[in-house]
């Protein structure tokens, strides 16, 4: 396998880059109930070395070309030092090349919520899945019948509800009903 620079994807409120450990503390901060509520396979509470974990898979994930995890840094505030602060999580999953699939998962930090940041993340990273890089036909996207907000995004983003799955949910530790939402390159307004 050859070896590939990670992507850095560049927007008006955020820039999309690779995690380092460095972002360890922000991401168990970020993780409150609210934001894991929403997410399958997250605990709470989320500790440092949830996210050291996480950030160390998201490498692996990378290397193998099955996932792409990107650090959400926001550029509305940054800390001393004038640096960008990491607000979230925007992935694709489950990248199957053959296929040309992939699917879209991300999380916020609760108080960066309403500034705009999913908007524009979901739209860098879908442009990114169709781009020549990766040539992917098909995006899809998995969100809870409650997550008003996040569905909201998605269809902002041209992503339309195809259907409704019932799956496993860790965290709550039974089947739960989740509304599926697909992209197709050949459908998207440009």
């Amino acid at each position: 396998m050859t070896c590939r620079d990670f992507p850095k994807l560049f927007g008006i409120v955020v820039n999309l880059r690779e995690f380092s450990l460095n972002d360890a503390e922000d991401i168990a901060h970020l993780m409150s109930y609210n934001v894991s509520k929403y997410l399958y396979e997250v605990p709470n509470p989320y500790t440092i070395e949830d996210a050291i974990n996480f950030i160390k898979s998201a490498h692996s994930d990378f290397n193998s070309l099955t996932a792409i995890h990107f650090a959400i840094e926001y550029k509305g505030k940054s800390e001393p030092g004038n640096n960008l602060v990491c607000v979230g999580a925007i992935s694709l999953k489950n990248i199957d090349l053959v296929n040309k699939k992939a699917n879209l998962g991300y999380w916020i930090g609760e108080q960066y919520w309403n500034s705009g940041i999913a908007s524009e993340c979901i739209r860098l990273i879908i442009d990114y899945a169709f781009s020549t890089e990766l040539e992917l036909k098909e995006v899809s996207a998995y969100v809870f019948p409650e997550n008003k907000a996040s569905i909201q995004v998605l269809e902002k983003n041209g992503m339309k509800k195809k259907g409704e799955v019932n799956e496993y949910h860790q965290m709550c530790g039974g089947y739960r009903n989740s509304l599926k939402y697909v992209i197709q390159e050949s459908d998207r307004e440009r």
